[in-house]
């Protein structure tokens, strides 16, 4: 007669082996709020401390289109006197101590200024507080993001957890890239270029307000628009699109690129091309991608 081997209790489900009461959930999610808060609420004080280093990032790019348009005057002032005398009357001349001409600059009424101006006694004030608010969001969105992760990832099966963990730090890479690339090569060329267009007839003389509301919003779109390769490689595992598919979209993407950018810039054709430009390559950079990784996508099967 054969033995019987006894049975084997069932593996217990990693989610049920984890679950909580309401009130254990409501606990849990207070405890990481409180935390998320004095985190926030922490790193805004340090950078209350640090405004006048933070306001000199935030203006840096506003000091480099206006650093190129004075030199850009400069040369058409030159340029002029050169070939008919005028504008004799645009120019002030700075002496060192010995007496001899130094430089020549333009007059400050026609000089683009290196301040920016505000509509009304306290803007500069609340400019202060935007701009260590979305710091304090930038150096304590780690804690964060953490406190929910751990929130979430209670409820989650370890294969879900390690996509997280293995796609979650390229999405935040992208996004800190997008926020740069923003930063250091849209905002002060797309500034630059739009003045350009009336610097001799109309003099730029740019408020707070505009200014902060124009690079936020541009640097935070740029941020979204680089987890394009993220979200073209998750489609293609998930078998939702073909890797092979992402080629014969191509002409789709461009037009659509062109009419982002000229949804989300100012009208103008040098900043729609500057936006457009990283979603073409992006979208290159998730095709490959996705075609490397990607060998078999996954089989989506209906219910019988």
């Amino acid at each position: 007669m054969a033995e019987v081997k006894p049975k084997q209790p069932d593996k217990p489900d990693e989610v049920e082996a984890s679950r909580m009461t309401l009130g254990e959930h409501l606990d849990e999610l207070r405890s990481r709020l409180i935390r998320s808060v004095l985190a926030i609420g922490i790193s805004f004080a340090v950078c209350w401390t640090f405004v006048k280093t933070l306001d000199g990032w935030v203006q840096q790019p506003y000091q480099t289109a206006v650093r190129d348009l004075n030199a850009e005057l400069v040369i058409r002032a030159e340029k002029a006197i050169n070939e008919d005398g005028a504008l004799e009357d645009e120019w002030k001349e700075w002496y060192d101590e010995a007496g001899y001409p130094k430089t020549k600059v333009l007059r400050d009424d026609l000089a683009v200024p290196a301040r920016m101006k505000g509509d009304a006694a306290a803007m500069g004030f609340f400019y202060q507080l935007k701009l260590c608010f979305y710091f304090s969001l930038f150096f304590g969105g780690p804690i964060l993001l953490w406190q929910m992760w751990a929130f979430v990832a209670a409820g989650l099966y370890k294969h879900e957890k390690f996509v997280v963990h293995r796609y979650f730090p390229v999405s935040i890479g992208l996004f800190f890239s997008g926020v740069l690339f923003g930063y250091f090569v849209l905002i002060p060329n797309a500034l630059y270029f739009l003045a350009l267009q009336t610097l001799e007839s109309i003099q730029w003389y740019e408020s707070v307000d505009n200014y902060w509301t124009f690079l936020v919003a541009l640097t935070l779109a740029l941020g979204v628009i680089f987890q394009l390769p993220i979200v073209m490689l998750a489609l293609a595992r998930l078998g939702l699109v073909n890797p092979k598919d992402f080629g014969k979209y191509r002409p789709h993407m461009i037009v659509g690129s062109l009419v982002l950018g000229a949804l989300i810039t100012p009208p103008d054709p040098f900043t729609q091309m500057m936006m457009a430009g990283p979603i073409v390559v992006l979208y290159e950079i998730g095709h490959i991608a996705s075609r490397l990784t990607v060998k078999q996508p996954v089989q989506r099967t209906s219910a019988p």
